[in-house]
Formats: C-alpha cells, structure tokens, sequence
C-alpha cells in the first residue's frame, strides 16, 4: 500500500474528472488503496468538476484532470480554476505522450502532468500539489509552478529564454509551434488539436503555418521529418 505525505493525518482530499468512464473508475479504485488519500468526488465533466471546486463544501485539496476530454479540454478547466483564484492543487492526467500536453498544462496553472499509467507518479505529484508546490516537469523546456506563483505563458517563456541565451534550442520554433508539431507527429488531428488547447482550427493551422516557413518545410508531413531530424520530436 502507498502511503501518502498527510497534514496532522488529515487524509488528502482529492477529486477526478475524466470522461472516459472505463479510467475514472480504475483510477478511483487503485486512488482508494492510497493510505493517506480520500477521494471525494469523481465527475466526468469538466464544468461540474469546477462547480465542485467553487464549492467551499465540495472543493478538494488536489483535482486530477484528465487533459483530452470534450467538449471542456483539461487546459480549460484548470485555467478556469486558477482565474477564479481557488487554491486548489492540480494534477494533469493523460493517455497521450506527456510533450503533447506539457506546455498546455503548464500554462493552465497546473502543478504537475504525469501518464495514467505512472501510479507512483501520480501518488507524488498528488503529495507536492496538496502542499501547493509544483513537480519536475518530464518535458524539458516547460516548468511547472507552484500555486500562487505567477505563471508565463509558454511562448513569452520562450522567447525569454532564446533572447536571453542569444540562441533558440527549438530552431526558432515558439513552444505553441513545438507542441502543436509534436501533436502532429502523434498523429493528433487538426480537430482534435484545437479542442485540447482550445484554439480555432484557423489558429492550430496559423501556428502551422508559421512553423513551415520558419524551417522551410512544404507541407506537415515535410516539418515532422524535419523536426525529427533536428531532434525537436
């Protein structure tokens, strides 16, 4: 049994939204063996699951969101959370490879992103956020916060960094342009890239754009090779 870091052994609360039934109640189960954690709601809806949080009553310590839910991507609902200034850990959650979601997550305010699949990974990142301090992000390039910490946005982040170093590591692609590549690669559709980062499909195809005629790519099939070839992917 894992045992989880607990405040005058005050089990952690922890809610989930996920609207894949299968995972929410998987995760909730091996979540319930957790020593230390209680969890206190499961929603498969990302506009309940903020509601959940407003609530004084209802508002956990820590909020596992799922990052490729519909029609609210994950991205939304922590965003949401933090503009409305809750003081609530959160933990990203995805089946996907964690670069594709990373930045979005980070960006959102959320204090760590970790697979499904990485139950000691999810047990940590459960333990920082419920003490408002962020995890080690597993994406180099993106950092997470701590709550409260004011956060960039992930190009200006960016664009500080390369200006500051007087060099790009991406070969001048911005990290919105980096993440939507990888995406790609991944095999993520336009529509299904501009509901995880809630961007308009002229938006993802913009950033797509932009990122051919920086590297000199003729299509999206030429700039994943060439990204691939730079070590970018």
């Amino acid at each position: 049994m894992t045992k989880v870091l607990r405040v005058n052994d005050v089990p952690i609360q922890v809610g989930m939204v996920d609207n894949d039934v299968l995972t929410l109640g998987a995760l909730r189960a091996l979540l319930t063996r957790m020593e230390g954690i209680r969890v206190a709601w499961v929603t498969g809806n990302g506009g309940d699951a903020i509601d959940l949080c407003r609530d004084p009553h209802s508002r956990p310590d820590v909020l596992l969101v799922d990052m490729s839910m519909e029609p609210m991507p994950g991205a939304d609902v922590c965003a949401r959370i933090r503009g409305a200034g809750l003081k609530v850990g959160l933990v990203c959650i995805t089946s996907f490879a964690l670069r594709t979601y990373a930045a979005g997550a980070a960006g959102a305010g959320a204090q760590a992103i970790v697979s499904k699949t990485d139950l000691p990974g999810i047990h940590d990142a459960i333990e920082c956020a419920a003490r408002g301090q962020a995890s080690p992000s597993p994406v180099p390039g993106v950092t997470f916060h701590d709550v409260g910490v004011a956060i960039d946005a992930p190009d200006v982040a960016h664009a500080d960094h390369a200006n500051q170093t007087g060099a790009c590591p991406t070969g001048m692609l911005s990290a919105r342009e980096l993440q939507i590549i990888r995406m790609l690669a991944d095999g993520v559709e336009t529509d299904g890239i501009s509901r995880a980062l809630s961007l308009s499909r002229y938006t993802v195809a913009t950033y797509v754009r932009r990122a051919c005629d920086k590297l000199g790519a003729r299509n999206r099939t030429h700039l994943i090779a060439l990204c691939e070839r730079r070590g970018l992917l």
